[in-house]
């Protein structure tokens, strides 16, 4: 394939992914994080993981980029909401993708470059938190700290006691939403490889990564 052809397989399969992303996440489908209820999950993080996976960073990136700024005018509490979710999903890709480089041909490749993923989304969130919960918007982290007082049947109080538990429960959401992510991506990437759908997909970018090193 040549470079040109190469290059407009990319772009495309960005657009298609981050469309898709963007739609998913337009739909009522989330489900409110108990603890923390304007933290939700999703599945808009599986079509922007999957173009990842198949296609490699660029197209991943380039996904995560269309779907950011489709939310940018459609979603919630814009632009700070949108922006969060954009950094939490490129903060996790990039993990992904600096871990594939590192520990390329390592038996538990996959493994630690999930870890770093989850690792990155989680400190660029908790740095996130801390700036707009706590510092710009204060009525979010005490709202936050009040439900999961309800939901845990336990007193939080004073400023640092609301922020650290706050933080932990946000790292918590963050985890959980990762790997909501990236396994069922995982599972669908290696399927679709192995049927060799198309000729483009023969070996995808998760396979000459993670399973040929």
């Amino acid at each position: 394939m040549s470079m040109h052809h190469r290059l407009s397989l990319l772009i495309s399969a960005a657009s298609i992914f981050g469309a898709l992303a963007s739609i998913l996440a337009i739909l009522p489908l989330s489900i409110p994080y108990p603890p923390i209820t304007y933290l939700k999950f999703d599945l808009a993080e599986i079509p922007v993981m999957i173009a990842l996976l198949c296609f490699g960073p660029i197209s991943g990136m380039g996904s995560a980029l269309i779907y950011w700024g489709i939310l940018l005018w459609r979603g919630e509490f814009s632009p700070i909401g949108p922006s969060m979710k954009f950094l939490a999903v490129f903060s996790m890709l990039m993990g992904l993708w600096i871990g594939a480089k590192i520990f390329r041909g390592s038996r538990l490749t996959l493994c630690l470059s999930f870890i770093l993923g989850v690792f990155l989304r989680i400190l660029s969130m908790s740095a996130m938190n801390y700036l707009i919960a706590y510092l710009l918007f204060p009525g979010f982290m005490e709202s936050a700290a009040r439900n999961i007082s309800l939901v845990l049947g336990i007193n939080v109080s004073g400023e640092l006691s609301c922020l650290i538990i706050v933080l932990i429960f946000t790292a918590i959401f963050n985890l959980i939403h990762s790997i909501l992510s990236i396994v069922p991506s995982v599972v669908i990437v290696k399927y679709i490889s192995s049927k060799k759908l198309t000729p483009y997909l023969k070996r995808t970018w998760y396979r000459i990564v993670f399973e040929e090193g």
